[in-house]
């Protein structure tokens, strides 16, 4: 398991999740370019269930290793999603898979997931400058 630095686990995870949500807006951004491509087959990049298998459930403490040669933790970064191509509910005359409106509803959504994660990430950072700082008296 790779070290997550002083960001911790935490850090890691959403990290993780920026890099997810920014490849999914890119494969979502692909789907709209190709919307009149003849026999184009939207994707979709899946992983949310990936990341809740790797959340702790309900009362249960993390796990932590305190040797090298100890079982690693479940949560392993990085951590990726599963592609998938989507059929169309729409039946179109050139078999594109592509539904304008559907891709910039997900399109949306994704962009405002992405922004929270970096708006929690960017926290969490100016939490450990503040604790850096002051153990410096500055």
């Amino acid at each position: 398991m790779a070290d997550f630095g002083l960001l911790g686990g935490e850090g890691a995870f959403k990290a993780n999740l920026m890099n997810l949500r920014n490849r999914r807006q890119e494969i979502i951004a692909s789907n709209i370019a190709n919307v009149d491509t003849p026999g184009y087959k939207a994707r979709r990049l899946e992983f949310e269930d990936v990341l809740r298998e790797s959340m702790p459930v309900g009362d249960e403490l993390p796990m932590a290793r305190t040797g090298r040669q100890h079982m690693p933790m479940p949560r392993q970064f990085p951590m990726e999603g599963e592609m998938q191509e989507v059929e169309t509910m729409i039946p179109k005359g050139d078999q594109n898979s592509v539904d304008l409106e559907q891709e910039m509803a997900r399109q949306s959504a994704n962009q405002l997931l992405y922004n929270y994660a970096a708006q929690s990430m960017s926290g969490q950072v100016s939490q450990l400058r503040m604790v850096i700082q002051g153990s410096n008296g500055q």
